[in-house]
């Protein structure tokens, strides 16, 4: 087993930040076949995912981000490609909703 893992703090908010990770999921969903599911908290959702060879769970909060990812062993090799695309990808949703997109 192999892991990536993404924190990213913000100003967003709970409500804004629940948005932009059902984007995310979304998103993820269409371009990698994932199975997504999302649990709203009062203090924080919980989105998790899955398909053959990936597990994984993002914890949203008022102030943040945390993306952690379990590769199978097969998936293991395409672990930088997966994380330089979780990075950009996330990344990029969350500079635009925070108008700081580059």
């Amino acid at each position: 087993m192999s892991d990536v893992n993404y924190h990213r703090d913000h100003t967003l908010g709970l409500p804004k930040a629940r948005e932009l990770a059902k984007e995310w999921a979304s998103g993820a969903a269409k371009q990698m076949g994932l199975d997504c599911q999302h649990a709203e908290g009062d203090d924080q959702d919980v989105l998790t995912f899955e398909r053959m060879g990936v597990t994984g769970t993002m914890t949203v909060t008022a102030t943040s981000f945390d993306l952690n990812v379990k590769l199978g062993m097969m998936m293991a090799a395409f672990k930088p490609m997966i994380e330089a695309e979780v990075a950009k990808n996330l990344g990029r949703i969350i500079d635009k909703a925070s108008g700081t997109q580059a």
